[in-house]
């Protein structure tokens, strides 16, 4: 009973003063951090079969001195799955945010060194950043990626 009573102390002294953060383990700064938490997933699936991957990083949340905070600012990844061209203007789609058009929307390059921190480096997709006009009175975000016919992949984010 003594050295299950020893043991025990000293294993929960141990776990007492450990580091409880996981990311304490990955290479990353603060700004990699936060893109990761504001960043989300989705597929586009039709007829049972995949045809778009999809990333969003909301930006107004990670950092607003480095990002524009006047519009809502988004960092999108489109992948057109088994499509030779992964250019969202010639596969016909559009964004839209809680049922908004963009504002603009800007192709950024993978070596853009403004977003090197939080481009998660999709090589066979390309990149965006979609701006929209400010939601008021909304703390929810519905952004969504919409071809001709109404099928959609959406990401929902809160501000």
């Amino acid at each position: 009973m003594y050295k299950t009573l020893s043991m025990s102390l000293l294993i929960t002294m141990l776990v007492g003063c450990s580091s409880t953060t996981a990311l304490k383990h990955f290479d990353k700064n603060e700004l990699e951090i936060k893109a990761l938490q504001y960043t989300k997933k989705a597929d586009l699936i039709i007829n049972n079969e995949q045809k778009i991957l999809l990333w969003g990083t909301y930006l107004n949340n990670i950092d607003i001195k480095k990002f524009n905070s006047e519009d809502e600012s988004f960092l999108i990844s489109i992948y057109f799955v088994n499509q030779e061209s992964q250019d969202l203007n010639e596969n016909v789609y559009s964004f839209s945010l809680n049922e908004h058009s963009a504002k603009s929307v800007e192709e950024i390059k993978i070596t853009d060194k403004k977003y090197k921190d939080i481009l998660f480096k999709n090589t066979w997709g390309k990149y965006y950043l979609v701006r929209f006009d400010n939601i008021k009175n909304n703390y929810k975000l519905t952004l969504s990626l919409n071809d001709l016919k109404n099928n959609s992949a959406i990401l929902n984010f809160e501000k």
